[in-house]
């Protein structure tokens, strides 16, 4: 019996032996590279770097926007200590525990303002390092600790752990301080103050164009909390996996953070290292790879072309070591887990220099009208579109008032509090009725419908009158034909062509031409305008609103869509208009990159019309003869038309330069008490120049500056027409202003 007692405990004895020294081989042979992947994960973290975002230049290369290097202080709300054996999570921002560092962060708006105040007045007056960032900054303490503390607050933290890893605090510091934290830090023996900051070469986008471009390149910013909470998306397991980009491994679902392809396969590593950046922090974003606190577009092209513009983002290992002498704890590059690549560069088709020249050509006439006692109590704003007529190229787009986007973070409140609304680009995202500028459309579309034949004369007696409401006209113009209808913006003519076609055909001919719907232009904010058709209206439609149509009133587009129509109208050969997309991009002049390749072949598609109409040679010629003589008159007599002022009249005879243009005044009412109140009428030109081979459309448009289009806007367009053409200035004798409408 003892001897089966020593067996058996022999036997217990060497399956214990035998099971340990399977577990020991099993760890050293077997799991050793499990066990170094996980000791890894532990003790390191990725970090992402940012790019150079790509510049934005004009056709020539001159810089419209660009990034330029600062020195950014990035600060470690904690860090990591052994005290008796156990790991340890000490704050670097004295006298804030972790705790209280995650209290703070847990806020969210301004639910916990009192508590970052005292955590502030705190941190200001015990914190050596704050003192010492607000002596050399020549910040306030208060002000210095709140920026540190919103460092903590915008990262969020899910843990301790996460209190560990660096934070932006400040953007651009000075060069100087820069350096000696940069040596304070490779200094072993140096005060151990900074070794809760460290200084990153960062970027900051400039504008030297500054209000001159404002509109058209928009400016930058970071992601919103908000943005970030919705790109991101949140964690729910394996199963639940928000967002379109996944990846599909051993029948498990994980979040892609990486790859461009959705269904994309990888590498085992890659795939440990996002499923666990996941699992950590959530910090990357869908599919496209946005970070928290990463700078975006705001507006403009800048929002527009975002993802070419924003880069590659570079994504680091960093491993925590110990340094051998002094004992300090840091992070340390690991290897990379992607390269970066920089943003690709915008070529606009705009010049600087015309862009200047519009913009202080707009500025001069807004400024004297403004002093015009007539419109006291004037917004003083205005638009004024340069485009070529063929392939949509836009050479000046002005919009005033404008901003300047170096500083629109800083003048944010002031711009959006403004009366003058500097922040609406008017030429792209302001609607407003057409009035008289859309005539030739209508009367294209009466002779392509033989509604109206060539030559057919209708009576104006400058009053019409229909079921007891009054339909006037500028003046009584008596028997005229197309021609003289568009020379003189006779109303009545257009009254009866209009009746003639009916809603739905003057609807189907607006939109044709582009009126009405956005033209698609390369510039985040673009609005849509509105043309009501008979279909969709609540009442009803009575002839009345055929009339009003017919006019360009009762409808709204943006000066955009007009230099589109008119765009149709100047490129149109025997048998077709085309219908362009106004855009600024341009191909780059050497692609090298698979972005920059990109962009040549969208630039090349922007250059495509996007629609064409068929059209009769005939009528086509009908309308741009009176195009002409609203501008030149009628050949052989006296008679002028509405654009006179748009003319370039030769010293000999003859003129410099022959111009097909449209005048137009838009009447609108504003309801007050109940009550539709006449308002100040809005003020358009469009126009195309050469006549005979244009290579111009320009469009000048003046809300509620009254006047008359042809006396208010065709000098503006005349001015802009002569500083392209680069024609010698000679005076015009001034004629009646009533005239002019």
């Amino acid at each position: 019996m003892l001897r089966f007692r020593l067996y058996l405990i022999s036997a217990v004895f060497a399956l214990m032996f035998a099971g340990a020294l399977y577990r020991l081989v099993d760890l050293q042979f077997n799991q050793s590279a499990a066990l170094a992947a996980y000791r890894d994960q532990r003790l390191s973290h990725i970090e992402q770097k940012a790019p150079r975002r790509g510049r934005i230049v004009d056709v020539d290369g001159n810089i419209i926007a660009e990034d330029q290097p600062t020195q950014d202080l990035w600060i470690y709300p904690a860090r990591v200590e052994r005290v008796n054996r156990r790991r340890q999570v000490v704050s670097n921002l004295m006298p804030l525990t972790p705790d209280q560092m995650l209290a703070i962060a847990a806020a969210r708006g301004d639910d916990r303002t009192f508590e970052r105040g005292v955590a502030a007045a705190a941190l200001a007056g015990a914190n050596p390092l704050v003192a010492d960032l607000a002596a050399r900054l020549k910040m306030d303490r208060e002000e210095v600790a709140n920026r540190l503390i919103g460092a903590v607050i915008a990262a969020r933290p899910a843990s301790r752990d996460d209190l560990v890893y660096p934070r932006l605090a400040m953007e651009d510091i000075d060069f100087a301080l820069a350096l000696e934290i940069r040596a304070a830090r490779a200094n072993p023996y140096d005060d151990a103050m900074w070794n809760a900051t460290e200084i990153r070469t960062g970027g900051k986008r400039v504008y030297p164009a500054g209000k001159l471009m404002g509109h058209i390149t928009g400016t930058v910013g970071k992601l919103t909390a908000e943005e970030y909470e919705i790109l991101r998306g949140r964690w729910d397991g394996d199963a639940a996996v928000p967002g379109t980009g996944v990846i599909e491994k051993a029948g498990r679902v994980f979040f892609s953070i990486l790859s461009d392809n959705e269904r994309n396969p990888v590498s085992d590593e890659e795939l440990i290292v996002r499923l666990r950046e996941i699992k950590r922090s959530g910090r990357m974003l869908k599919s496209q790879g946005y970070f928290a606190n990463e700078i975006v577009g705001r507006g403009g092209m800048e929002q527009y072309y975002n993802q070419v513009l924003r880069g590659r983002h570079r994504l680091q290992r960093l491993r925590l070591t110990r340094d051998a002498d002094t004992g300090r704890r840091r992070f340390e590059p690991k290897g990379d887990v992607e390269k970066a690549e920089n943003g690709a560069d915008l070529r606009l088709s705009i010049k600087l220099d015309v862009q200047k020249q519009a913009y202080e050509i707009m500025e001069k006439h807004i400024k004297r009208l403004a002093a015009e006692p007539r419109l006291a109590g004037w917004t003083p704003s205005g638009v004024a579109i340069m485009m070529d007529p063929y392939n949509g190229r836009i050479h000046a787009l002005v919009s005033v008032p404008s901003y300047d986007p170096n500083t629109f973070n800083c003048d944010f409140t002031k711009l959006a509090g403004d009366p003058r609304l500097p922040l609406v680009d008017r030429a792209v995202a302001g609607i407003y009725p057409p009035g008289s500028v859309v005539k030739p459309i209508v009367g294209l579309a009466g002779l392509s419908e033989d509604v109206i034949m060539p030559g057919q004369k209708f009576n104006c007696e400058r009053v019409m009158m229909l079921g007891g409401a009054r339909f006037n006209c500028l003046g009584r113009h008596g028997w005229v034909d197309l021609e003289s209808a568009l020379m003189h913006s006779c109303n009545m003519y257009f009254y009866h062509t209009g009746e003639a076609l009916g809603g739905r055909r003057l609807y189907e001919w607006f939109t044709r031409f582009g009126l009405g719907h956005k033209t698609g232009i390369d510039i985040a904010g673009e609005a849509n305008g509105v043309i009501p058709r008979n279909a969709y209206t609540r009442r009803g439609w009575a002839t009345g609103n055929t009339y009003h149509l017919s006019i360009g009133q009762g409808m709204a587009t943006t000066p955009l869509q007009v230099a589109v129509s008119f765009a149709a109208l100047a490129n149109a050969d025997a048998r077709t208009a085309r219908v362009v997309r106004p855009h600024l991009l341009i191909p780059p002049v050497d692609p090298q990159t698979p972005a920059e390749e990109a962009l040549m072949h969208e630039a090349l598609r922007l250059d495509q019309p996007v629609a064409e109409i068929a059209i009769d040679r005939e009528a086509m010629a009908t309308v741009r003869q009176g195009l002409w003589e609203t501008v030149q008159g009628k050949p052989g007599t006296d008679e002028f038309g509405t654009g006179l002022y748009a003319s370039f009249p030769a010293p000999g005879g003859g003129f410099l330069l022959e111009v097909a243009g449209k005048t137009g005044t838009a009447e609108w009412s504003r309801v007050v008490g109940g009550r539709a109140v006449k308002q100040t009428s809005h003020v358009w030109f469009s126009c195309y120049a050469p006549f005979d081979r244009p290579e111009l459309v320009v469009v000048v448009f003046l809300p509620e500056a009254g006047g008359g289009g042809g006396s208010v806007c065709a000098p503006i367009a005349k001015e802009l027409m002569r500083m392209w053409f680069n024609l010698p200035e000679r005076p015009l004798p001034r004629q009646e202003e009533g005239t002019l409408g």
